[in-house]
């Protein structure tokens, strides 16, 4: 988690100061995605990830520098080839289905994902994650309602920070219980303390079971709150009052963790991801561009 603070702030800093011209910030989603990654069994299940998971995908494996490479868009990148930008997540090696623009469209793929597990006969669980905008995309009720007929391993997780982009939660569903829309598909649903790792590693753990003993999909919902703008080319200050951002830091999930560990570990930690970012970062900007004759290379269209 501390690993990906300090990446996060790293790219952040990056792309007002210029070397890259993007940045998805995951401050405060953080307990989130370590909660559920580290329920998951690396190489074996598969991750249709939300775009602030970055702690989910360095614990699911990838290195700061292969994030960093798809931040700057290097040939290298292990994402997309430096064809998306930065948070478009996507990996065969980890099992990482391909994120695309348009959210959630990963919620159908990482249905047919599971539907294929099933025909092969594969036990792996497919984990779905989408903010809670995207939750009140049609897609979305219709990727929830097939598993939930045929029972298929999957765990859908919103991610709910209060805002998609600049609309709050009250201008996007008439309900705030969204994960009780989960008894409308005839699934478990259950809403936690997204800034809590511990509890949403509990949920999760219990959530993959189930997918994977073959009693079908659960609905989770993390409650979280996100500390930075939507993106670096939006401006939050325009929506939210810095007094509300003040309360929710007071929640930090790096800072709820850290009372529960000893304060030394915690500084060397601190220290260790410090490092590892900066040295990630400078690696990752001197590697090279693409090859200006390859633009056309898996284009469809």
């Amino acid at each position: 988690m501390t690993l990906a603070r300090q990446v996060d702030e790293r790219m952040w800093r990056l792309a007002r100061a210029g070397p890259a011209h993007f940045a998805v910030p995951c401050a405060g989603h953080e307990a989130i995605g370590a909660g559920y990654a580290l329920a998951l069994r690396p190489g074996f299940d598969f991750v249709a990830p939300h775009y602030r998971d970055l702690s989910a995908m360095l614990a699911l494996g990838m290195s700061p520098e292969e994030a960093f490479l798809s931040f700057f868009g290097r040939a290298d990148d292990p994402n997309s080839g430096g064809r998306q930008p930065y948070a478009h997540w996507g990996s065969s090696r980890l099992r990482i289905i391909p994120q695309q623009g348009p959210q959630p469209n990963q919620v159908s793929h990482g249905v047919g994902v599971a539907w294929g597990c099933r025909l092969l006969g594969e036990p792996s669980v497919t984990w779905v994650a989408f903010g809670d905008g995207g939750a009140q995309k049609g897609e979305v009720h219709e990727a929830m309602n097939f598993p939930a007929i045929h029972r298929l391993p999957v765990v859908f997780c919103i991610e709910n920070n209060r805002y998609t982009q600049s609309v709050p939660a009250r201008y996007e569903s008439s309900t705030q219980d969204l994960a009780g829309r989960a008894a409308g598909y005839g699934m478990p649903g259950e809403a936690v303390d997204g800034m809590d790792v511990e509890a949403v590693h509990a949920a999760a753990v219990k959530a993959i079971e189930r997918a994977r003993s073959g009693e079908g999909p659960t609905l989770i919902e993390a409650h979280c709150y996100r500390f930075l703008a939507n993106t670096s080319n939006d401006d939050d200050s325009r929506y939210r009052d810095p007094a509300e951002v003040a309360e929710a830091r007071l929640r930090d999930p790096l800072t709820l963790l850290r009372a529960r560990i000893e304060p030394t570990r915690a500084e060397a930690l601190d220290e260790e991801a410090m490092t590892a970012a900066q040295e990630a970062a400078d690696w990752a900007e001197a590697q090279p561009e693409g090859d200006p004759e390859t633009i056309a290379q898996h284009t469809y269209a």
